[in-house]
């Protein structure tokens, strides 16, 4: 990841991977398929809040280490 636009191409993809775990066709087909109980929260609740999370992150990343050369 040394040049500028290898690193902008690579987090772009994260982050338009990120943001499709969490619409439609992803995000409503993987929160339903299972129904266990992880942290104490339901599966589909837990699945979002990782998923938005990493949305997050990754925007934050974007801005801060790529975007900002």
């Amino acid at each position: 990841m040394k040049n500028r636009k290898t690193r902008r191409v690579i987090f772009t993809a994260l982050w338009v991977l990120a943001f499709a775990l969490v619409n439609y066709p992803i995000g409503a087909w993987a929160s339903t398929k299972l129904t266990p109980v992880i942290l104490g929260l339901p599966f589909s609740v837990f699945y979002f809040w990782t998923a938005y999370s990493l949305l997050v992150l990754a925007g934050v990343l974007l801005a801060w280490k790529v975007m900002r050369d």
